[in-house]
């Protein structure tokens, strides 16, 4: 009977020895670990399975590539997230490996944007390129970098553009590393998002290249001080579209500026000759160009969603753009392309000069007449004088849409002044060739 029960209490040990070395096989190898497998970039090829400890980092192994040096290890195929090889393993685990490129990188990479500080940059448009391209760091591999001063708001990426405008590869902010002075904005030239500065000050930009993986490049920058001064900026507004060939003569369709104020407008006629046959489109298409620094003005200054451009048909527009100045960087404060027409605008109506010369002021807009002239009938009441006017109403023509006129399209008495009358009711003709108002 003893012997029996020595038989089965060691069945019973060995029993749960299997039953032990069974639950150590379900979470890791035999050995009481953990495998960690070693992918290819690709993601399916297996370089290398190592065990490790629980709990204990995984510990590299021996992989190498012809022509490659290893970049670094994450923990995703996209090669995004990188992989804390410090950190210790606590199941079985996957490691995606990125390998760099032994070729020189012999690029020409070149700084391009729309740079408050450097407005001849144009993106990228400036030729020769050497005051924007970044130089090669001594003693270090395929690292470039160049110092600039930026200012909040400036766009801007790293790109290789050839002598013909083209460009090539490109970084954009998906290659930027974690920055408090930068982050991305919008796609420009289908080439992924601008880089955007956050805060001005004078910057080392450093880029890291793979000659042959576009992805593996880096781009981070280092502030080093104060921005300098800037200077204010300078405006050469041209209407490009299919009606000048997009600018081919940069005389050509120039905007004129309003007084001393920041505001440019351009009376612009459009023809079925101009229209944009390429796109079988029964209308014009244009945009403005500021020539000094190549920043592109359309719709979407106005409204980000709009579509590029503006599309017109046949007929006489007013191109009116304002902008506005704070600490010398650029916005966009009205812009518009509207048909203009002539308006009787003083303190009469809506007493808003300017402001009548707008589409829903139908009441005070004259009309054309065969001979050329334009005609109002109206009749002036009490309500539309002023006390300064003595009792009489004030009035001029306007030319405009929008509510905007230009300085050169106000009409008045010989003297270029108001005109004064009395309440009443009148029929007030205006000359366009002569600028000869009767009532």
């Amino acid at each position: 009977m003893k012997k029996m029960r020595k038989l089965l209490c060691l069945a019973l040990a060995l029993a749960m020895v299997l039953a032990l070395a069974a639950c150590g096989e379900a979470g890791g190898d035999a050995s009481g670990g953990f495998k960690v497998t070693f992918y290819d970039s690709d993601g399916t090829t297996v370089l290398a399975e190592v065990n490790a400890e629980e709990g204990q980092p995984v510990a590299e192994p021996e992989l190498s590539k012809e022509g490659y040096v290893i970049q670094g290890y994450y923990a995703t195929p996209a090669l995004v997230i990188p992989y804390d090889m410090s950190a210790p393993v606590t199941e079985d685990t996957s490691v995606f490996v990125a390998w760099q490129s032994s070729v020189a990188d012999e690029r020409a990479w070149m700084l391009a944007g729309s740079l408050a500080g450097y407005p001849d940059n144009g993106w990228g448009m400036a030729w020769p390129q050497d005051d924007f391209l970044l130089q090669p760091v001594e003693g270090e591999f395929n690292v470039f970098a160049i110092e600039v001063n930026l200012y909040e708001g400036d766009q801007f990426k790293i790109a290789v553009i050839d002598q013909d405008y083209n460009w090539a590869d490109t970084i954009d902010a998906s290659h930027l590393v974690e920055s408090e002075y930068f982050a991305g904005g919008e796609d420009a030239f289908n080439s992924g998002a601008n880089i955007v500065v956050a805060q001005s000050g004078l910057y080392k930009l450093v880029l890291k290249t793979d000659a042959e993986t576009i992805s593996l490049c880096s781009l981070s920058a280092e502030r080093l001080g104060d921005a300098a001064e800037l200077a204010a900026p300078e405006f050469d507004f041209q209407l490009q579209g299919t009606f000048n060939n997009w600018g081919e003569d940069p005389e050509s369709f120039k905007m004129l500026k309003n007084g001393d104020d920041n505001i440019w407008y351009y009376l612009l006629t459009v023809t079925e000759a101009d229209y944009d046959t390429q796109n079988d489109l029964d209308a014009a298409m244009f945009g403005v160009k500021n020539l000094v620094n190549g920043d592109w003005y359309d719709l979407r200054n106005m409204d980000p969603a709009a579509t590029p451009n503006f599309i017109v048909p046949a007929g006489t527009y007013i191109v009116w753009l304002e902008i506005e100045l704070k600490d010398n960087q650029t916005t966009v404060k009205n812009f518009f392309v509207e048909e203009p027409a002539y308006y009787v605008v003083g303190t009469c109506g809506n007493a808003g000069w300017a402001a009548d010369a707008n589409a829903e002021n139908t009441a005070y807009k004259m009309q054309a007449q065969d001979d050329g002239t334009y005609k109002l009938d109206v009749t002036f009441t009490e309500e539309e004088t002023e006390d300064w006017t003595e009792g009489n109403v004030a009035f001029k023509i306007a030319y405009g849409a929008g509510g905007c006129v230009a300085n050169e399209y106000w009409y008045g008495d010989a003297a270029g002044e108001n005109i004064l009358v009395a309440p009443g009711s009148y029929t007030i003709v205006f000359d366009p060739a002569t600028g000869a108002i009767t009532y």
